[in-house]
């Protein structure tokens, strides 16, 4: 429909300078007429010369002013009407005192208010949008079956947008159906609507005038932690509530209970600090998660916890060896522990027995007093390896509870511990009395026996055993096939230690050909062992080995069993990673499996999601490269995730490098559960400043002030100007004309 409307307009409207210019000259020209008039007699003559000298005036300052009328040509047509719903995280948080979710209540709402939506669709041409840090198109259908995951609430950037829309004439009226959280930090958002002719009406799903909430604000911690150097954390907690209270903060390792505190809020800074302390003993990513308790009457529980990870790596591997007597095993094993750069060893080497008979005084006799108190009572803890070599604990001080402080250091605090054989050591040194026995992966006699039945002083070829064969600590050589080869060629060893056999849970990884474990490993609660039961591994030496050098076998195998010991990855036959290791729900995490030469044809690597609730689900993959395996997987609710890859060999061989694992966090974003996380007082100024209204949940649609008028449209206009009209022309000169004959008449200049 179109419709015709004429008007006057001036074409060169004065401005506010001009305007007081011609105000001034005005004036002018009235004192001028006046003065020029007073000495006429007669008022009528007087006020006709004044009347005629002020028209003309006026006509040229109108025509200056290029007056005409406008014709316009309009179409009617409907105005533009956007809804946009806020799709960020905070929109999953409870929005009353009941527990109602906003996004439901939301869904809810449009569902009751579908008759004014499809009148207002009649009525309007209605967009529907997502909204987070963008505009992002959608449908109604859409919106009733969203999960909002967005991870920013940027109001100020959304307006932007609106006002763009505005500007190219695609926007006349909006409704933000929002929690109003927003968290982009905008100070001028309110200035960015200043001269817009838009109308913005708000509704809000949050429908409580205040909200109680204590909440984890932050966690000031390390990414990156070096094994058993304890580093600090520090837990921010802040508060809505104005009154001053106490509240426990707990520390977890993925499921295991690690420490309490107590946090006391102040109530002007309504905030608390508290530090815990965290002493990593194994390598790798670890999570912790801290919680704080769920108050009465606090509607937001999933701020109440936070998870944050340290990537655990090795500054150096700190050993403590002790060795009984010389030996050429002796020499060879520390020659070989001191060329690695990766470990700080700290060796204590028995020249002499306490018994020994000698002419000579203590000073003379000894460097340094062998420090039995300061090592195993105080010191112990800073050691990733404690070694016995050929070692008798008895002659030098070292007492039960001494024993008891490195079975501790072994089941509780995570350490490792290896026994090395020869005439001192396992049965030999009267272990099997002691509480070493416990933690060994062999079996001793608890009654002392003879030299003869605990030592065999036979020469025999090692063997890797099933599990050694497949085992990282005996791959010196990365292909399998190739690996038995080497092993096959090591030299023969001379004298092994007898035991009465295996540990339930230990594994032999070596053997003699008639089945006597040579090196064993087991878990021990948190830490792990190994006993190597022969003083004869230093001819493995020679192999490959050239003059004055460490053979790369026998270095190799001491150095891959002291990374077992720390359970490094890089042991691992398959590794996983990936992209990163915090993603908020719904997000997809990208997944990367390699393997360490061999084809990923011949693996069988079955690659697991491992969900909090327990559920798994196997992982599809592409393959890039003949070792390298890629793909993506949507991670699902809050909680430590796992990826779990078996690489196919029989899981009960050795359970602790059969599977290679990461871990990772999945929480909601930080900015959107920080705090009560709503703001309606936003909305409220939104619809103020705009001209709308603001609502909630619990009204009508109806209730917001929309226009439903029909918007005019120019389609087209004309101009017809006053001076393009003789008319005007014969006016001003019939005006000055009559002007100076008159005057003249009267006898004026």
């Amino acid at each position: 429909m179109e419709t015709v409307i004429n008007r006057f307009v001036l074409l060169n409207p004065p401005s506010v300078f001009e305007g007081i210019l011609f105000f001034l000259l005005l004036i002018l020209v009235l004192y001028g007429s006046f003065r020029s008039t007073k000495h006429l007699a007669g008022s009528k003559k007087r006020a006709t010369l004044i009347s005629l000298h002020l028209l003309s005036f006026l006509l040229i300052i109108f025509i200056l002013f290029n007056p005409g009328f406008k014709v316009e040509h309009y179409k009617e047509e409907k105005r533009n009407l956007a809804v946009l719903v806020d799709s960020t995280w905070s929109m999953n948080l409870p929005g009353d005192r009941d527990g109602n979710v906003r996004t439901e209540k939301v869904k809810n709402y449009l569902e009751q208010n579908n008759d004014f939506l499809s009148q207002m669709e009649k009525n309007f041409y209605v967009e529907y949008f997502f909204f987070d840090q963008e505009l992002k198109p959608t449908s109604l259908d859409s919106i009733l079956k969203n999960e909002p995951l967005g991870t920013k609430t940027k109001i100020g950037k959304v307006l932007e947008e609106l006002i763009d829309k505005k500007n190219k004439g695609g926007l006349d009226v909006a409704i933000i159906i929002s929690d109003g959280a927003d968290n982009d930090g905008s100070t001028n958002m309110y200035d960015r609507l200043k001269g817009i002719d838009l109308i913005i009406n708000t509704v809000s799903p949050v429908t409580v005038d205040s909200m109680n909430d204590v909440w984890i604000d932050d966690i000031i911690s390390s990414e990156v932690a070096f094994l058993r150097y304890p580093f600090s954390i520090e837990v921010v907690i802040k508060t809505s509530r104005p009154e001053n209270f106490k509240i426990p903060v707990t520390l977890y390792k993925e499921d295991k209970l690690m420490s309490i505190k107590e946090a006391s809020i102040n109530p002007e800074s309504k905030e608390a600090r508290v530090k815990f302390e965290i002493n990593p003993l194994s390598l790798g990513r670890k999570i912790y998660t801290v919680y704080i308790p769920v108050l009465s009457e606090e509607l937001i529980t999933e701020n109440n916890q936070k998870s944050f990870f340290t990537d655990v790596i090795i500054n150096k591997i700190r050993v403590l060896h002790v060795a009984g007597s010389p030996s050429w095993d002796v020499k060879f094993l520390r020659k070989a522990l001191k060329r690695n750069p990766n470990i700080d060893l700290v060796s204590f080497f028995i020249l002499r027995d306490p018994s020994d008979l000698v002419f000579a005084s203590e000073r003379e006799l000894s460097l340094i007093p062998f420090p039995v108190n300061e090592i195993f009572s105080k010191e112990l803890d800073t050691f990733d390896v404690v070694i016995f070599q050929n070692f008798h604990f008895q002659p030098y001080g070292i007492f039960g509870f001494h024993l008891k402080n490195l079975k501790d250091y072994v089941s509780k605090d995570g350490g490792a511990f290896l026994m090395i054989g020869g005439s001192n050591s396992f049965n030999s040194g009267d272990y099997g009395r002691t509480l070493i026995s416990d933690i060994l992966p062999v079996e001793l006699d608890y009654l002392p026996t003879t030299l003869s039945e605990t030592i065999s002083n036979q020469e025999f070829h090692p063997e890797l055993t099933a599990i050694g064969k497949n085992h990282p600590i005996t791959r010196i050589v990365p292909n399998k096939d190739e690996n038995e080869r080497h092993w096959k060629k090591m030299p023969e060893l001379e004298g092994l230690n007898i035991v009465q056999g295996l540990n339930q849970s230990a594994m032999s990884l070596l053997k003699t050909p008639d089945g006597q474990p040579i090196l064993a490993i087991e878990n021990v609660d948190f830490g792990k062992v190994a006993a190597f039961m022969s003083d004869s591994s230093w001819k493995w030496n020679f192999v490959l080995g050239s003059e004055g050098n460490v053979s790369p076998h026998y270095e190799k195998f001491w150095n891959r069993l002291l990374l077992w010991f720390l359970n490094d990855p890089e042991l691992k036959d398959i590794r996983v990673k990936t992209d990163k290791p915090i993603y908020n729900p719904g997000e997809n995490a990208k997944i990367e499996i390699s393997t360490l030469g061999d084809d990923l044809n011949n693996q069988k690597a079955l690659p697991l999601l491992i969900y909090p609730n327990g559920m798994e689900n196997e992982i599809e993959l592409e393959k890039t490269s003949y070792n390298r395996l890629i793909g993506k997987v949507q991670v699902g609710g809050s909680g430590i995730h796992k990826i779990s890859v078996n690489p196919g060999t029989d899981s009960s061989l050795y359970n602790d490098l059969n599977v290679s694992e990461t871990i990772f966090i999945v929480e909601p974003p930080e900015n959107e559960v920080r705090g009560p996380t709503a703001n309606n007082n936003i909305l409220q100024s939104l619809a103020e400043r705009t001209g709308g209204k603001y609502i909630t949940t619990d009204d009508r649609l109806e209730n917001l002030k929309i226009d439903t008028s029909k918007k005019k449209t120019i389609t087209g206009y004309k101009t017809m100007r006053f001076w393009d009209n003789p008319l005007t022309f014969v006016v001003l000169l019939g005006l000055l004309s009559s002007e100076w004959l008159l005057r003249r008449r009267w006898g004026l200049k």
